[in-house]
Parts: C-alpha cells; sequence; structure tokens
C-alpha cells in the first residue's frame, strides 16, 4: 500500500513542476558552497544540514499544495486509512529529501573538497544529520498547509518564522538568555547542527546523539500532531 501511495505522490509532483524552484535553489547553493576549496569538513556539513532543513520545508510546503481536494477525497475513501495515506505524503517529501542529503554529504568527501581526510565515522554522523533534520524540516513544514491554515499568506509567513529562528536559535540565546525557555520550544535544528560543527569523535559522541534523540522525538512529535489534525478537519 505504501509503495503505490508513493509512486502516486511521485506522479503528482513531478507533473506539477513544483520541484523546479527547490530544485533550483538546492542545486544554487551546492554550486555556490563547493566553488572552492579546501573546506573544513565538519563545519561545512553544519551548514549544509542546515541548508538540508530549509530545503525541506520549501519542498513540503510546495508539495502539500498540488494535490486537488477532490481527488484527495477520492483517495482517501477508496483507501479507507487516513493515517497510511498522510504518512505517505510526509514519506515522499523525506525521500526526496534524502537523496539530496546523500549527495551533498558523500560529493565533497569523494571528490576531495575537504582539508582534511573525513572519517567513516563522521561521514555516518553527517548523514544521519542530514537525514534527521530533513525530516524535521518536513514535519514542520506540514503542519502550515491550506487545510490546517487556511489563510496562506500568514501561514507561510509563520512557517518563515519558524524556520528562521529555529536556525539562529542558539545565537539568540546566547545573546538573551532569558529567552531559552521560549525558544527551547521550536524546532531544535540549532542544537543539532552545534552538535556536528564540534563533533571530534567519540569523546563528544553523548551530546551528538543527544541531540540526535530531541530531534528524533521532535520529529514524531510534530508526525502525529499533523496525522491527528488532518484526520479531524473537514474539506
Amino acid at each position: 500500500m505504501i509503495k503505490q501511495l508513493l509512486f502516486y505522490n511521485f506522479r503528482y509532483f513531478s507533473r506539477s513542476h513544483k520541484f523546479i524552484v527547490p530544485l533550483v535553489i538546492y542545486l544554487t547553493a551546492f554550486a555556490v558552497l563547493y566553488a572552492t576549496k579546501p573546506l573544513e569538513a565538519m563545519n561545512t556539513y553544519g551548514m549544509t544540514a542546515m541548508f538540508i532543513f530549509i530545503i525541506a520545508t520549501l519542498i513540503a510546503c510546495n508539495f502539500m499544495e498540488i494535490e486537488d481536494p477532490v481527488q484527495q477525497q477520492i483517495v482517501l475513501l477508496s483507501l479507507r486509512n487516513n493515517t497510511i495515506y498522510y504518512f505517505s505524503k510526509v514519506f515522499f517529501v523525506w525521500i526526496v529529501v534524502s537523496v539530496m542529503s546523500f549527495i551533498i554529504v558523500l560529493y565533497p568527501a569523494i571528490f576531495g573538497f575537504f582539508s582534511e581526510n573525513v572519517s567513516v565515522g563522521n561521514l555516518i554522523v553527517a548523514l544521519i544529520s542530514h537525514l534527521l533534520l530533513g525530516f524535521l524540516g518536513v514535519c514542520v513544514s506540514v503542519l502550515f498547509n491550506s487545510r490546517l491554515v487556511k489563510n496562506r499568506q500568514f501561514a507561510i509567513l509563520m512557517l518563515i518564522i519558524v524556520v528562521l529562528i529555529s536556525v539562529v536559535q542558539k545565537a539568540i540565546i546566547i545573546k538573551s538568555p532569558a529567552t531559552k525557555w521560549v525558544l527551547y520550544i521550536l524546532p531544535p535544528v540549532s542544537i543539532v547542527v552545534d552538535r556536528i560543527t564540534n563533533f571530534g569523535g567519540l569523546k563528544d559522541a553523548g551530546p551528538l546523539f543527544l541531540a540526535f534523540g530531541i530531534s528524533i522525538a521532535y520529529s514524531f512529535g510534530l508526525l502525529a500532531l499533523f496525522i491527528k489534525l488532518m484526520k479531524t478537519k473537514v474539506f
């Protein structure tokens, strides 16, 4: 069932041409980032992981608006399993983002863009972080779809604010420590990026895995909320 839904989502997405803008942004950022070398590996991976989070929100935002409401109702009626249907949408976008993540992580390591040799452990850490932040970006973005937030301008504005503050969360907390109790409710992008950037081996594994755990819990919490809201929201 999931396989059929993934193919269905792929056909809809590819025919809509909504992938063009995110793809152009991705390729442009890729070209600019790797226009010069050598680069410091983990700092670079911190930046690209942050970028994957942002591009994931953009792709998910576009993807959630392409399906005709009538067609969506027909699919839901024939499927009779709303949970799987909505999960497949999130899963499909995450697959797209994951392909981008693999490319942006492996390309510089394979073609020698870094000033040092990148260990297998560092590559695994980088890849996991990109996949997790990509998933987080998708789960954040789908909550701002037109079924849940009718005013599209307001929805997009709020999504942009959430994304931007999540990215610079740590810098804001450093300047204004009192804000941490408010900002910690936002997606933990800054926390994960900080742990990637400062990862130096096994001695940093504890804080890194804690950040990964927070990201996973946050993402699945948003995913559960998204599915619950979509199942109760009438067309």
